[in-house]
């Protein structure tokens, strides 16, 4: 065999082909980065979707079962067969739910109401609840009553009894509402002479939206409308 024959076959790739190989290698490489760092923050932003999503689900599901309860009483059969309990709040716990415009937007942002919940036919101020939402340092907060009083929705956010079920770290409550513009009454009762007993039957409505604090364009709206399973007579 002769030598330049065998140093012919040995020849390896030129400078040129080793710098395209390089450039090719270098711009799949970067197109791979950017495709994992762009995985990356949509997974990331998802799951703070679904965390925003399962926080305002879980604070708009304690009022409604509350609201759903609301003006409970252990002895209101009594009442289908005795119309004075129109005007006695001890048995039928008559005091609707109470709404209150907070902020003077014409949208109510606080309400309250009454439920026996000892069970003893007594629906007094201390078996009162309430929601509401105020800001706490520039956040909105969704806030529960605990207390045993009557609540006060005009508390300062924070105040005594009132207890957060929003985390203002996280989440940014920017607008929260409810009505009962769907409830309606009917006469159950007439004696023929003038005298009627009304059933008032209650649907709420409740609307909240919310944010995350660390990126705000993540937003979420939730609504639900309640039948309050404990009619009022009037």
């Amino acid at each position: 065999m002769k030598l330049g024959s065998f140093n012919k076959r040995q020849t390896g790739a030129s400078l040129m082909e080793v710098l395209v190989a390089m450039s090719i290698s270098l711009v799949v490489t970067a197109a791979m980065i950017g495709l994992m760092a762009s995985s990356l923050s949509s997974t990331t932003r998802i799951i703070q979707m679904t965390k925003l999503t399962d926080d305002m689900r879980v604070a708009l599901q304690m009022m409604s079962r509350d609201v759903r309860r609301s003006s409970y009483n252990a002895n209101s059969m009594l009442c289908y067969a005795n119309d004075d309990c129109a005007s006695d709040g001890a048995i039928t716990a008559a005091a609707d739910i109470n709404m209150v415009d907070l902020d003077s937007d014409s949208v109510n942002d606080c309400f309250t109401f009454l439920m026996d919940r000892d069970h003893d036919g007594d629906s007094t101020e201390d078996n009162a609840g309430g929601f509401r939402r105020v800001t706490s340092g520039g956040v909105g907060v969704i806030e529960m009553w605990t207390g045993d009083s009557a609540p006060d929705c005009t508390d300062a956010a924070g105040s005594a009894g009132w207890v957060q079920i929003t985390n203002p770290e996280n989440m940014d409550i920017f607008d929260f509402s409810i009505d009962d513009d769907l409830s309606y009454s009917q006469v159950i009762l007439d004696d023929g002479a003038g005298n009627t007993v009304s059933q008032r039957v209650r649907k709420v409505r409740m609307d909240i939206q919310g944010r995350l604090v660390l990126d705000n364009t993540i937003t979420r709206q939730m609504e639900d409308i309640i039948a309050v399973r404990n009619d009022l007579l009037l």
